[in-house]
């Protein structure tokens, strides 16, 4: 059985002037393909320009998914200014399970 999935880019910026505005368009994303059972991919342009903003997004947007039955995913790792600003929350523990939505793009 083939897991349905749906894709979603956040592009330019996304800092705090900028963040109402991608949280509009995840929210839609995830009101809209959300389904049980389906998989919800996320690319994260990691070249721009981002702060803590865009991580505590996509944390709330993981709560949101999950609690709709569905999972989110990172389509490539964490890298470049993206894995950056997760390094600086201290996101990052070295366990590999914890580690592996930021890491490895696996659903969670």
């Amino acid at each position: 059985m083939k897991t349905e999935t749906a894709a979603l880019s956040l592009n330019g910026p996304l800092t705090i002037k900028s963040i109402g505005s991608a949280r509009d368009i995840l929210l839609a994303f995830i009101g809209e393909n959300s389904q049980r059972g389906k998989t919800l991919t996320l690319d994260i342009d990691d070249a721009q320009e981002c702060d803590l903003t865009l991580v505590q997004l996509i944390i709330s947007a993981r709560k949101s998914v999950n609690a709709r039955g569905a999972k989110l995913k990172l389509t490539k790792p964490a890298a470049g200014n993206f894995l950056a600003v997760i390094q600086r929350m201290g996101l990052l523990t070295g366990d590999n399970k914890q580690d592996g939505f930021w890491m490895e793009g696996k659903a969670a």
